[in-house]
């Protein structure tokens, strides 16, 4: 009987021994197993992008170039924010037992301005006789943020805003400038610079060989030679042309030109030269900038009372203006009821809108013009 309890107690022993040895040798691959799981979570980022534009496109996920597991972000990036930031990356996989497991994998951005701000003038360099009205902000058209977008303007600089200085003395002839500066919302700075020249009132002719009449009633424009003072002379050329309801009266001095001008109602136009704050010379609206995309049905009102303002005219009659009327040319606006002037009211050209061609301006010189051929 004795025996017998010895024998099993050493066969439990034996037993327990056996059971505790696959314990552990169990656990051991468990604990392997996790520990390989755990080594197989890898993280790869995009080291090019540890510096990027402030404003640009890039997100937390163009940054991460491959993963094991499962990737989830944690922590991403904000490229409208300047400075240091840290996207964060959380890999969790499970190992063959179905024990699961995380790591974190982070990367360091640093977001930075480097684009500063963009100053549009509407002329680089501009002259005009003594005496005459000088508005500096007629040769500025805007100052915006590549980012933030449109500046304000404001006498003092500061973040955010725009300055416009000139030392122009209109009474004095000499070189003058009109200086524009600019600070975005981040602190970066850039300038432009307008050259100013003041002639002595003796010099109009030669300065500006045309002066410029436009009868608001009859829809017709004159160009004269001038006199010595540079007042009308001589008529020399009569040109159809549509103004409309804000068409002012009175004599000013264009300011810039622009070869494609945007207008009102996101519409474009040719040869655009600035006569008085937003009223133009320019051609026929198109609807996009192309040659071909003129608004026809606008084209054959030429000769009528059409525009919102501007003086339209044919791209021939408003290219010979851009081409040969210098900034700072009088233009003269009146009210004529019978005559349109000295050499009359040229006949307006229409254009047959069941013709292909009708997206161009028959007068356009421009060689792919389908009218040319």
């Amino acid at each position: 009987m004795k025996k017998a309890v010895i024998i099993a107690a050493i066969l439990c022993i034996l037993a327990l021994a056996a059971d505790f040895g696959y314990y552990t040798y169990d656990q051991n691959r468990r604990n392997q197993a996790y520990e390989t799981m755990m080594e197989a979570l890898t993280l790869h980022y995009d080291s090019a992008l540890h510096t990027v534009e402030y404003g640009s496109d890039v997100r937390a996920e163009d940054i991460l170039l491959e993963h094991t597991g499962n990737a989830e972000l944690v922590s991403g990036l904000d490229t409208a924010q300047l400075g240091k930031q840290t996207v964060i990356y959380r890999l969790t996989d499970t190992d063959e037992f179905g024990v699961p497991g995380e790591k974190e994998f982070s990367f360091d951005v640093d977001v930075q301005d480097t684009a500063a701000p963009v100053i549009t003038l509407r002329e680089k360099e501009i002259s005009f006789t003594e005496d005459m009205t000088f508005d500096p902000m007629l040769y500025v058209e805007e100052a915006h943020d590549p980012v933030d977008g449109p500046l304000t303007l404001n006498e003092t600089l500061t973040a955010g805003t725009y300055t416009v200085e000139s030392d122009v003395d209109t009474e004095t002839p000499g070189e003058y400038r009109i200086l524009v500066t600019a600070m975005d919302p981040n602190g970066l700075q850039s300038t432009a610079e307008c050259k100013v020249t003041v002639l002595p009132s003796g010099s109009g002719s030669r300065q500006f060989p045309y002066y410029i009449r436009i009868n608001r009633k009859q829809n017709t424009v004159t160009v004269y030679s001038t006199d010595e003072n540079g007042d009308p002379h001589t008529p020399l050329k009569a040109m159809v042309c549509s103004t409309g309801r804000a068409t002012p009266l009175g004599t000013y001095r264009t300011y810039y030109k622009r070869q494609w001008n945007g207008l009102f109602g996101d519409v474009y136009g040719q040869y655009a030269t600035g006569i008085v704050g937003d009223i133009l010379f320019h051609s026929v609206p198109y609807y996009s900038i192309n040659k071909g995309d003129l608004e026809s049905e606008e084209y054959n009102k030429l000769g009528t009372a059409a525009s919102m303002g501007c003086v339209r005219m044919c791209v021939r009659d408003v290219k010979w203006v851009y081409d040969y009327c210098n900034v700072g040319t009088v233009v003269e606006f009146y009210d004529g009821e019978e005559d349109p002037g000295p050499l009359g009211k040229p006949e307006p050209i229409t254009i047959d809108l069941e013709d292909p061609r009708k997206g161009w301006d028959p007068t356009d010189p421009d060689p792919e013009n389908p009218w040319n051929e």
